[in-house]
């Protein structure tokens, strides 16, 4: 794709379950990437003793049976984005997207992909400069993740944020784009 466009290098922004795609691209080309930016993202989906840092897999298949169950509703509006789990505007967009962004039956293998996921072996091989945000309080994936990610990616910058939405979008994201715009600002000098 990056050819096709005729981008020689970019900044890759890795959202959540899109951090292990973007870590295992900027690992594979380092050549490709300009820097990295990881958000509210982990390095292994599932915990074993050596990470903690989210769900052992039965509590994962629990919260994944729960979220399939009331799929095409606002499901885990709560988790994802506490402040906006009020608003009924917002739990509308969020139901609508999901009914049409996938059936219940692709997202459960989506994030069954994404819990038995593990690229903690890659962190080590980033060369590009990297970015981590993540918000102190979020329910969905955990600050320690976030943590873990910048400790074991070489000169990685960890921010740790305000709030606890999930989601880049929802809550205060004025520090965020600070945050990026900063690191991005970075890269050209």
């Amino acid at each position: 794709m990056l050819d096709a466009a005729s981008s020689r290098r970019v900044v890759l922004f890795g959202a959540s379950e899109g951090g292990p795609a973007c870590i295992k691209f900027a690992a594979d080309h380092p050549d490709r990437v300009a820097g990295l930016i990881l958000f509210a993202s982990l390095a292994k989906g599932s915990a074993t003793p050596d990470y903690p840092h989210a769900l052992h897999t039965d509590q994962y298949d629990m919260w994944l049976q729960q979220l399939v169950t009331v799929w095409g509703g606002p499901a885990g509006i709560e988790t994802f984005a506490p402040s906006l789990s009020g608003d009924a505007q917002a739990r509308a967009w969020w139901a609508g997207l999901l009914r049409a962004a996938s059936s219940p039956g692709a997202i459960k293998g989506v994030l069954e992909a994404l819990r038995d996921a593990d690229v903690r072996h890659l962190l080590g091989r980033i060369s590009a400069p990297t970015l981590v945000l993540h918000r102190r309080g979020d329910r969905a994936v955990r600050i320690g993740a976030g943590r873990h990610l910048a400790s074991h990616i070489a000169h990685a910058r960890f921010v740790e944020l305000d709030g606890s939405d999930h989601w880049v979008f929802a809550g205060d994201q004025q520090p965020v784009l600070a945050s990026i715009k900063q690191f991005v600002g970075g890269l050209a000098a």
